[in-house]
């Protein structure tokens, strides 16, 4: 590494996030590792978003706003091309990150000598109301009450990522220039813009993991997944298919369409799930993915 303390450059995008955009700069402002920036992209938000965070007179925090308002993926691209750090971040605008969570990560960077692109963590889910409303929600209330990674995965994780995304985005940190070498986010990615970058990155690095809480996921009437689903799977899919023909992908196709399948089910679409489980999917992962859900 380049010094004792990298800086890190955190990436928050907003699209009308005040209502919880707050709470979400002071668990920066909160951090005990303080070598970092904020990239905060203002994606055209209508609301008070900009006033909220000009009112922060820290210098490490720089606003940009976007000149038109762009898909998710595009915009973490845009804002991206503003940071700084050696290693960077994303947070969104109304999660948060426990005080520790920083310093945890560049302890396993400086500390491990193996060739390390991403340090990621486990997450809870906070809800006002207590109801998850989205897939990705309703997943990781259920990981998070069972635990049933007592371990999270580290080293080349390539091959387990094609078939489940198990790394939380607001846990993550990750090389920069390993970022600019895999192109960025694909642009006209909405919902599984950190999938996306995930796996592109666990093809070309390590992987390493702090093996407790260091970031909080809230779940809200607004949480853009909500209600998308379909478009979820299929960026998904497209994303698995760009390592055809390798077996890895193959299996991990039928995985996600008995996902896809168990949604359709569930959703009322019981013709359309028992026709792509029978055509697409697999019988035999199925009693495993209903185990881990």
């Amino acid at each position: 590494m380049s010094s004792n303390s990298p800086l890190v450059s955190i990436v928050i995008n907003c699209f009308n996030g005040e209502k919880y955009l707050k709470e979400t700069i002071e668990s920066v402002l909160n951090q005990s590792y303080n070598n970092w920036e904020i990239i905060f992209w203002d994606n055209q938000s209508t609301d008070g978003s900009a006033k909220i965070i000009k009112n922060y007179l820290d210098k490490r925090i720089k606003y940009y706003k976007s000149y038109l308002h762009t898909p998710l993926g595009k915009a973490r691209n845009l804002a991206m091309e503003h940071a700084a750090g050696e290693w960077c971040a994303f947070l969104d605008c109304d999660d948060k990150w426990l005080p520790n969570k920083l310093q945890k990560q560049i302890d396993i960077i400086l500390s491990d000598c193996k060739n390390i692109g991403l340090v990621y963590g486990r997450m809870s889910v906070i809800s006002e109301k207590n109801r998850y409303q989205s897939y990705w929600s309703n997943r990781m209330i259920r990981y998070d009450n069972k635990k049933s990674m007592k371990n999270l995965p580290e080293g080349r994780v390539f091959d387990e990522l094609l078939q489940l995304n198990f790394i939380p985005l607001l846990t993550a940190i990750f090389r920069r220039d390993l970022f600019n070498q895999i192109g960025g986010i694909s642009d006209h990615m909405e919902i599984a813009e950190d999938y996306d970058l995930f796996v592109k990155l666990s093809y070309l690095t390590n992987v390493c993991a702090v093996q407790e809480v260091v970031a909080l996921y809230r779940v809200h009437d607004n949480n853009y997944s909500i209600g998308k689903q379909k478009q979820d799977f299929l960026e998904t899919i497209e994303i698995v298919g760009r390592y055809l023909p390798a077996q890895s992908a193959v299996r991990a196709l039928k995985a996600h369409h008995t996902i896809r399948s168990i949604q359709q089910i569930r959703e009322g679409e019981v013709l359309g799930g028992i026709t792509r489980l029978l055509f697409n999917g697999s019988l035999v992962c199925i009693f495993s993915i209903l185990y881990k859900k």
